[in-house]
């Protein structure tokens, strides 16, 4: 087996096992959504770079790499810009009630860009390069966005697309700057104004 192929499979493994391992104990009640979610993505996180090291590859060949990161945070910021104008624009912008505790405040902005930091690391970094590696950008561009969007399936049908749009969009921003330092900043402040703003998305 050549070894991009094998490097592509592993990638897929370090989202399929914690995912399969956290949801029989989610379904049953003994882990809650955001226990379980801090779960799965420390593996994330943590497989994504020591998978990476144990393939002598460098943290920047996933997009770890201060390199290209204005690029990749001015770009990836252009959805969160655009959302965050349409909906104050039509009114539908009201701060959620933890918005008033600092407390909650504080809470939610780290759980989110930890959130961000997990997705981004596995989905635009381990998976994303190392399927290009094997088959090239277009398959993986798709692979990792339709992977991304299906996580969101507890958004239903149009969260699931609308996720896997934006996961397109960001890693196209990754592909291209090949730095996912600006995605995760991105994605970390899209996640935490849906939290504390009512946008009615």
């Amino acid at each position: 087996m050549r070894r991009e192929s094998l490097e592509s499979l592993e990638a897929l493994l370090v989202f399929l096992v914690p995912f399969l391992l956290a949801l029989p104990f989610f379904m049953l009640g003994y882990l809650t959504e955001e226990a379980g979610n801090y779960v799965v993505y420390s593996i994330y996180i943590a497989s994504s770079i020591l998978l990476t090291r144990h393939n002598r590859r460098s943290l920047s060949e996933i997009g770890l790499t201060r390199k290209g990161f204005l690029a990749s945070l001015g770009l990836s910021s252009v959805p969160v810009a655009v959302l965050f104008m349409r909906e104050y624009l039509s009114g539908n912008i009201q701060l959620s009630p933890d918005a008033a505790s600092w407390m909650a405040v504080s809470y939610t902005l780290f759980f989110e860009f930890f959130g961000g930091l997990g997705q981004e690391i596995l989905f635009r970094g381990l998976i994303l390069f190392s399927i290009q590696r094997w088959k090239g950008s277009k398959v993986a561009l798709l692979s990792s966005s339709v992977l991304f969007g299906l996580i969101h399936f507890r958004q239903g049908a149009v969260g699931v697309i609308r996720t896997m749009l934006l996961g397109a969009y960001w890693g196209w921003v990754a592909l291209k700057t090949r730095n996912i330092v600006g995605t995760t900043i991105a994605h970390g402040t899209y996640n935490f104004l849906l939290e504390t703003i009512w946008t009615g998305v």
